[in-house]
C-alpha cells in the first residue's frame, strides 16, 4: 500500500510510511493487497472490503457504482498490458473515490503504471486547486494513452506483415495475425466498455466546476475517442490482412504448383525420347556412329524451345 501526496505542483510524491500532520493524502495506491491491507483502508474510509477487492478476479468488467445509496464512487477501467512480445491484455483497475481519499486497487503488478507513478506517465494540464477527483481523470487519460501507444506498437507489427505476406507461406504469419487479432479483440471490448465508465465518471460535480476542469474532461474524450477509434482501424486492418493472407497463400502455392508441373514437364521429354529410341527396333540414327550425340542434342533442342513457350505463357 503506498500513499501519495500532492505538492502543489501536480507532482504526486510517494509516502510508504505512516503520513505526517503536513502531509495531505490525496491518493491511496494498492497493488495485490493483502486482507489485512483492505481491513484496515475499510474501516478507515468507510469503503466496503467487496469493493476494495472487486478487481480480484481478473475478469472483471468495466463498471461504475454511483453515490446514490453510498458515500463513495466506484469506476473501474480495464487497462492494457503487454504479457509477452506480440501478445497484449486487459486488467482491470479500480478507482474509489471517497471524501476523503482516492483509493485505487489493482492485482498482479504487472508494471503498467510505473511511469506514471513516478511522475513520467501522461498527465494532464495543472490546475493549482485541482481536487483529489483529478487523479482520477490523470488515470483515465493514462489508460486511454496506453491504448493509443500500444496499438501504434501493433500497426508497426502489422507493417512488418505486410512486407512478409507476399513472398511467405509460413503458419508463422497466420499465426502472429491470430494473436494480434485476439489482443485488438480485447482492446476494442475494453475501450468501449470503458467508455460508458469515463461517462458517469464525467458527471462528478468536482470535475465541472470551472472551465479548466472542463477542459480536462474535454481532453479525455478525445482520448478515448481516438483509442477507441484507432483500435477498430487496427482491428479492421488485421481482419482484412487475414484474409488478404488466406489469398496470398493460395495464390503462392498455385504459383509453385505451376512452376513444379513446368518442371515436370520439361524433364519428361528426355524420358520419352529415351524411351522410343529404345526399343529393340530398326530406328532412324540406329546405324549412325554419333547416334546417341545426335538423339541428345535433339532433347536439348526439344527441351528449351518448350522452356520458351512456357515462359511465354507465363507458366515459369
Amino acid at each position: 500500500m503506498k500513499y501519495y501526496v500532492y505538492n502543489h505542483d501536480q507532482m504526486y510524491s510517494v509516502r510508504t510510511e505512516d503520513l505526517s500532520e503536513n502531509d495531505t493524502c490525496r491518493w491511496v495506491h494498492l497493488i495485490d493487497p493483502t486482507e489485512e491491507e483492505i481491513r484496515s483502508l475499510s474501516q478507515k474510509y468507510k469503503v466496503p472490503e467487496s469493493v476494495l477487492s472487486s478487481v480480484a478476479d481478473p475478469g472483471e468488467v468495466a463498471r461504475s457504482d454511483g453515490r446514490e445509496s453510498s458515500t463513495y464512487d466506484l469506476f473501474i477501467l480495464r487497462y492494457p498490458v503487454e504479457v509477452a512480445k506480440g501478445i497484449y491484455e486487459t486488467r482491470p483497475l479500480a478507482m474509489i473515490n471517497t471524501e476523503e481519499v482516492v483509493i485505487t486497487v489493482k492485482y498482479q503488478d504487472d508494471r503498467a503504471f510505473s511511469g506514471f507513478l513516478e511522475n513520467k506517465g501522461h498527465r494532464l494540464i495543472k490546475d493549482e486547486n485541482f481536487p483529489k477527483e483529478k487523479t482520477l481523470v490523470d488515470l483515465a487519460y493514462h489508460i486511454c494513452k496506453s491504448y493509443i501507444d500500444l496499438t501504434k506498437d501493433i500497426n508497426a507489427r502489422i507493417e512488418v506483415l505486410e512486407g512478409d505476406m507476399a513472398r511467405s507461406t509460413k503458419s508463422e504469419t497466420i499465426q502472429q495475425l491470430i494473436k494480434l487479432s485476439r489482443s485488438l479483440i480485447r482492446f476494442s471490448m475494453a475501450t468501449e466498455n470503458n467508455e460508458f465508465v469515463l461517462h458517469d465518471l464525467f458527471h462528478l460535480d468536482s470535475l465541472n466546476s470551472s472551465s479548466s476542469r472542463n477542459q480536462l474532461l474535454n481532453d479525455l474524450k478525445v482520448e478515448s475517442t481516438q483509442a477507441r477509434v484507432m483500435v477498430k482501424e487496427a482491428s479492421v486492418t488485421v481482419e482484412k490482412l487475414s484474409d488478404l493472407y488466406s489469398s496470398l497463400v493460395g495464390n503462392n502455392l498455385n504459383d509453385v504448383m505451376k512452376t513444379l508441373t513446368s518442371i515436370t514437364i520439361l524433364l519428361t521429354v528426355p524420358t520419352i525420347i529415351g524411351g522410343y529410341w529404345g526399343m529393340n527396333t530398326s530406328l532412324p540414327f540406329s546405324e549412325e556412329p554419333h547416334a546417341f550425340w545426335w538423339l541428345l542434342g535433339l532433347t536439348f533442342a526439344v527441351i528449351i524451345l518448350m522452356y520458351f513457350y512456357l515462359k511465354k505463357r507465363d507458366y515459369l
